[in-house]
């Protein structure tokens, strides 16, 4: 029951961010970021989220940006969701999915 709830709050938790990073974001240097997944801690107090840019070499500012309005970030997850409590937030630059790219282009 507790891996039902970890996916469902995963899934619920990419979407929000996703969404608030297109739309209430007004930060240019989040300008083709795009959150790839979220990944909870067993205790669910952590989450993990993966993002990754659309352009290459803006990992670092992006990341930055994201740190900076993790606050707000949380303020409207913490009125979108409905959770007793809501995990902490540490966003990750997806190196995974940028050397999965650079493979694709190669082939």
């Amino acid at each position: 029951m507790l891996e039902v709830k970890k996916a469902r709050l995963e899934k619920l938790l990419m979407q929000e961010i996703a969404e608030l990073v297109l739309r209430a974001l007004q930060d240019p240097r989040l300008e083709g970021v795009v959150i790839t997944h979220v990944e909870l801690s067993p205790d669910l107090w952590n989450a993990k989220v993966y993002f990754t840019t659309l352009t290459e070499g803006r990992e670092q500012e992006a990341g930055k940006a994201l740190e900076q309005a993790k606050p707000y970030i949380r303020s409207l997850l913490s009125r979108s969701l409905r959770t007793k409590r809501l995990p902490e937030l540490h966003f990750v630059f997806d190196r995974e999915l940028k050397r999965m790219e650079r493979i694709w282009e190669r082939l």
